[in-house]
């Protein structure tokens, strides 16, 4: 992508701008509205996103910026993807979702962008985005086994979202010159989010979050002393630890194995008709969100339909890859590939070359760090659960657009060429 560098520091943004894009993701992800008796009366988070998309919009063609081919502008060409795959299908969902993240989303993303690039609002970043998932984690611990709202009522989808948590609390103890309090807190964060992910006593997000404690465990210089730590500290408080998990909790975990189990047989049939849409419709797919509008069509293709199963026509996917590869085909599946795979392990190279010793490297280090294992943590957990129109893509790839243009600030464009030896300062 060809990602240009945004102006130095965005001196022009006005302060209530920057305090818009603060408040947005806050709600957008805490859904204070929900949870905190009051809020709800007037139609305020409608207006704060309005604004939030028109402050986007604004900047799109005011700024000499070309968003469209930065990586955020994934996030337009998606809906754009969304808006033809509809052509032919049997519901116009595909037609609303392409608006909504055209118009709205992909406008929000670009607000983003312009308010956090600055350097100085980038430094805030990482522990604000700690405040929102710990914030998160309460409300789960609150609402158990479901999360603080929308995208995260469903008790998997509030574990994917707090396993994605995870890495930026855990990366943030790792900054320099940190107070006792704010250590404290992110150890309190990290805490509250694993208590969060045991309260949603989900499968799928439980093997998520080990994911993502995989990939921080990768991106460690002494793999196999942390390891040895990891196992012995795990043979200590083992024990102690699973005293206090909940034993329908343990037995949820332990059903993963049940090949009987009614969620897992139901899973593996969606599955299987997610592949025969796939096989009939391999360039474009039936129209995004149009697999619960399509299973009816296709269940009797399916091995194991005999007519004397009960239809699982309205049902979702039960997965992120099933749900793309029916929904948008080989063009969907490649776009979710490129930003699932091929961004995270461009970080990755990244992140072998920074000095940790530079005060203004390590903070953005540590942020790439944390998306890496964040989506990890997507990818893994996503394999059980239909999160593929979720906010955690789109606001992903602002993350990722916003760490590129703070690099190339930072430490010149040729240092994302691999050149260290030539960076502008």
């Amino acid at each position: 992508m060809n990602t240009k560098v945004l102006d130095k520091e965005q001196s022009t943004i006005p302060k209530y701008a920057v305090f818009l894009v603060y408040a947005y993701l806050f709600v957008y992800y805490t859904r204070i509205q929900d949870n905190i008796p009051g809020l709800a009366g007037f139609p305020w988070v409608g207006v704060l996103f309005l604004l939030v998309s028109i402050l986007g919009f604004c900047q799109l063609f005011t700024n000499k910026n070309n968003f469209f081919t930065m990586h955020v502008g994934l996030v337009f060409w998606l809906g754009i993807a969304f808006g033809i795959s509809g052509i032919g299908a049997v519901s116009t969902i595909a037609y609303k979702m392409s608006i909504n993240w055209i118009l709205e989303i992909f406008m929000q993303c670009v607000a983003l962008v312009i308010v956090f690039s600055s350097i100085s609002h980038f430094k805030k970043l990482h522990h604000f985005w700690v405040v929102i998932y710990c914030v998160m984690a309460i409300f789960t611990l609150k609402n158990a086994p479901s999360g603080p709202g929308d995208f995260t009522s469903d008790a998997n989808d509030a574990c994917l979202a707090l396993g994605m948590g995870i890495p930026f609390a855990f990366y943030a103890l790792f900054q320099k010159n940190l107070s006792n309090k704010r250590r404290f807190f992110y150890c309190a964060a990290l805490a509250l989010l694993f208590l969060g992910i045991i309260a949603t006593s989900s499968r799928g997000g439980f093997l998520g979050m080990l994911a993502g404690l995989l990939a921080i465990w990768w991106m460690t210089q002494r793999r196999l002393k942390v390891a040895m730590f990891a196992v012995l500290g795990g043979l200590i408080a083992g024990g102690m630890f699973l005293s206090f998990i909940p034993q329908d909790y343990v037995e949820d975990m332990e059903s993963m194995n049940d090949t009987e189990d009614s969620t897992r047989v139901e899973r593996l049939r969606t599955w299987e008709i997610s592949w025969e849409m796939f096989k009939d419709n391999p360039l474009l797919g039936v129209g995004a969100g149009n697999f619960p509008n399509t299973v009816h069509l296709y269940q009797h293709k399916t091995s194991w339909w005999t007519g004397r199963e009960k239809s699982l026509s309205g049902r979702q996917s039960h997965s992120l890859y099933f749900q793309v590869l029916p929904d948008l085909g080989l063009t969907g599946i490649s776009i979710y590939f490129y930003i699932m795979c091929v961004l995270p392990l461009k970080l990755l190279r990244l992140t072998k070359r920074f000095d940790v010793d530079d005060p203004e490297q390590l903070p953005i280090k540590l942020f790439c760090q944390a998306l890496i294992a964040a989506m990890a943590v997507y990818a893994v957990a996503g394999m059980f659960i239909s999160v593929a129109y979720y906010p955690h893509v789109p606001i992903w790839l602002a993350m990722y657009t916003i760490t590129i243009c703070v690099i190339k600030k930072t430490c010149g464009e040729a240092f994302l060429q691999g050149d260290k030896g030539n960076t502008e300062r």
